[in-house]
């Protein structure tokens, strides 16, 4: 029940981070979404390609907030409103185990005022496991644009590490703090170049059901893109607690290699060190995604994971492999299957399988 709980919550994402977008030469989040780092409301453009680039079916106005009904000249120059319906449906099965459960993951409405050069985005609702929508603002940030390439943020949200990835429940994610539910308060500034990419952020996480401690950090990641369809990558994190103290170093890649085929890929280098027992653990994360859109809006993938949390420690070991798909029939829908085969070393050493489809209706 705990694992079902835990996945649930992981994959309760912002709508929606899609960093394969890359293979249509869309190399800078901010073509699509108002957050530099993508994922969140959509951008008026971002909607119309919606239709355009990724939906199997639809029309350009059915792809706008609400089907066109808030469409006001006056008001969309300063007003963009969207949000999210997510469920999922999820099974578990081993020798011993056979479980499945249809679980709420996330209800809310997000909101982006633009001023001139400022922006204040705000995410507002937090969906229960009783199907109940709790009055919370999650995830929120003001935003000044500096320059055309450089903008600079304040508010609560996740930093910028690694690739931007909806599966949060991956590796390279949620092992390493940054899946949902753990926003902090955040100082960000970013640079958006045509070829080079930077971002620096100061953070300070939040104590919450998903945060069991307070963790001050400084992360910085660099991007180069390489003909439009390319991006490679290096992250770095310095975090500092009353308990640890970690650094964590990774390399990302996103290869559109055609507008059909693409590569997602990611490994992480982390060090711990514990103040009580003066130990320092080194692991491995590593995350790798192979898709293919057969047809406009239908997508086959494949994902591998593998970890290491403590290279001293064999029983610190996970890895999982399986197919999957992406389904995107028309604008606001979308609809996400995987099936895993995943061996978690302290569990047991034989491989277990997993399954999820998840449904997400964004507005």
């Amino acid at each position: 029940m705990k694992l079902i709980l835990f996945i649930a919550i992981s994959l309760a994402t912002k709508a929606y981070a899609f960093p394969e977008m890359i293979r249509h030469h869309y190399v800078n989040c901010t073509a699509c979404h108002f957050s530099p780092s993508g994922g969140g409301l959509l951008t008026p453009y971002g909607r119309a390609i919606s239709s355009e680039v990724l939906s199997t079916w639809g029309t350009e106005k059915e792809a706008r907030s609400f089907y066109g009904a808030l469409d006001n000249e006056k008001l969309n120059q300063w007003l963009q409103v969207g949000g999210d319906v997510r469920a999922l449906q999820f099974h578990h099965e081993s020798a011993t185990v056979k479980e499945g459960r249809t679980i709420p993951m996330q209800a809310g409405i997000e909101l982006a005022v633009t001023l001139g050069k400022w922006t204040l985005d705000l995410f507002y609702g937090k969906l229960n496991s009783d199907w109940k929508v709790e009055p919370i603002a999650t995830r929120y940030y003001i935003m000044y644009q500096i320059l055309d390439e450089l903008t600079v943020r304040a508010g609560r949200f996740i930093p910028v590490f690694g690739l931007n990835i909806p599966q949060h429940t991956m590796v390279t994610r949620a092992n390493l703090g940054f899946n949902q539910g753990t926003e902090r308060d955040a100082l960000e500034g970013m640079w958006s170049g045509e070829k080079w990419n930077f971002v620096s952020t100061l953070s300070k996480s939040v104590k919450s059901a998903s945060v069991s401690e307070v963790e001050t950090a400084v992360a910085t990641q660099l991007n180069y893109t390489i003909a439009d369809s390319y991006r490679v990558g290096a992250s770095y994190w310095l975090g500092t607690s009353d308990t640890q103290n970690r650094q964590i170093l990774g390399l990302h890649a996103v290869l559109g290699f055609t507008e059909k085929f693409y590569i997602l890929a990611e490994a992480d280098y982390q060090n711990r060190h514990q103040a009580t027992t003066q130990r320092t653990q080194y692991g491995l994360y590593q995350f790798s995604k192979y898709g293919y859109e057969f047809y406009k809006g239908i997508h086959a993938q494949f994902v591998q994971e593998y970890s290491q949390s403590d290279f001293s420690n064999d029983k610190s070991k996970f890895e999982s492999y399986g197919p999957g798909f992406l389904f995107y029939p028309r604008p606001h829908f979308e609809f996400e299957g995987l099936y895993t085969k995943k061996k978690i070393s302290i569990v047991g050493d034989d491989f277990e399988d997993y399954a999820y489809l998840m449904m997400h209706y964004y507005f």
